[in-house]
């Protein structure tokens, strides 16, 4: 992996604490949010019936991954004994971030744990997660298909990996930030790629794992991936992993330790955060129309 990629990912972050920052500053900001998401109610996700899925298995473990903090995700299922809550895990590198948030806002709802989805084994037991989900974070990752490897290792037998993205994000936001790859679907393919690499993710894991992949009514590309047996060991590389997790750890310290780059980092938070500020004080309706402007710039 390109060391280039992780610098940007460090830039983005940022940006990415700002914004929630200031989704949890505003109150009518926060509930809008929380009027979308499905928190306190019983897990329903696009084109994929969960709650069904869940119930045909014994004391289910969720995962969702790169999660941020929109709680968009279900914490009950529902059957003829009534709703009983998921064992659910809200998971983000960002996650101690995020937490200072949530204390500073006095939020009640729950922390978040701190966990990379390229190395997902790596925090959760193999074998034993029934259901992950991740949506609208693959892309952001530095590594999208390692985090996707690593989610199969994570799943039992038989355990559902659940996808859903907005296509080609990358390219719509310039390649700016968190935003360096695109996730797409080509026919029956799902598609992971940017400027230098185009991954077939069905002939990649075709040997222990199955893809169903298509795009929703609201464009969304929704895949599921379903496990099928463990990962060849071939397919694994855990001295090359130490190796590259180690290089990138020390690329991130070189940058964060230059002043200029301390520096410009505080200030980029904070300019972010008045933007923010001002951003999400706006009423929703105002604010799509200015972000549609915005990508049309």
């Amino acid at each position: 992996m390109d060391n280039n990629y992780t610098t940007k990912w460090v830039k983005g972050i940022a940006y990415e604490v700002a914004f929630w920052n200031n989704v949890f500053r505003w109150r009518h900001t926060l509930k809008g949010m929380m009027g979308w998401s499905h928190y306190g109610d019983v897990i329903s996700l696009e084109g994929f019936d969960a709650n069904a899925y869940l119930n045909s298995c014994q004391e289910p473990v969720v995962l969702d991954v790169g999660c941020g903090m929109s709680y968009a995700t279900g914490n009950f299922i529902e059957n003829e004994k009534g709703r009983q809550p998921i064992n659910l895990h809200y998971v983000d590198p960002l996650a101690y971030d995020f937490n200072d948030i949530l204390k500073k806002r006095k939020s009640s709802l729950p922390r978040i744990e701190f966990g990379m989805a390229e190395y997902l084994s790596a925090f959760y037991p193999n074998n034993e997660v029934d259901l992950i989900i991740i949506q609208n974070a693959l892309d952001h990752s530095f590594d999208p298909m390692k985090g996707i490897m690593e989610a199969i290792d994570t799943l039992s037998p038989n355990g559902i990996l659940y996808l859903n993205h907005h296509p080609d994000e990358a390219v719509m936001e310039h390649y700016k930030g968190f935003h360096q790859w695109n996730i797409n679907c080509e026919g029956d393919n799902l598609v992971i790629w940017n400027k230098e690499t185009k991954l077939i993710v069905n002939e990649l894991v075709n040997t222990f794992a199955q893809v169903t992949v298509r795009r929703h009514d609201n464009g969304h590309v929704i895949a599921i991936i379903a496990k099928t047996g463990n990962r060849p060991a071939h397919t694994a590389d855990d001295k090359r992993d130490i190796r590259r997790l180690c290089e990138q750890t020390m690329m991130a310290s070189r940058y964060c330790n230059k002043s200029c780059a301390v520096i410009k980092s505080r200030l980029s938070y904070w300019g972010y955060n008045i933007i923010q500020f001002f951003a999400q004080a706006m009423p929703w309706s105002l604010k799509m129309k200015v972000k549609k402007l915005i990508k049309q710039a």
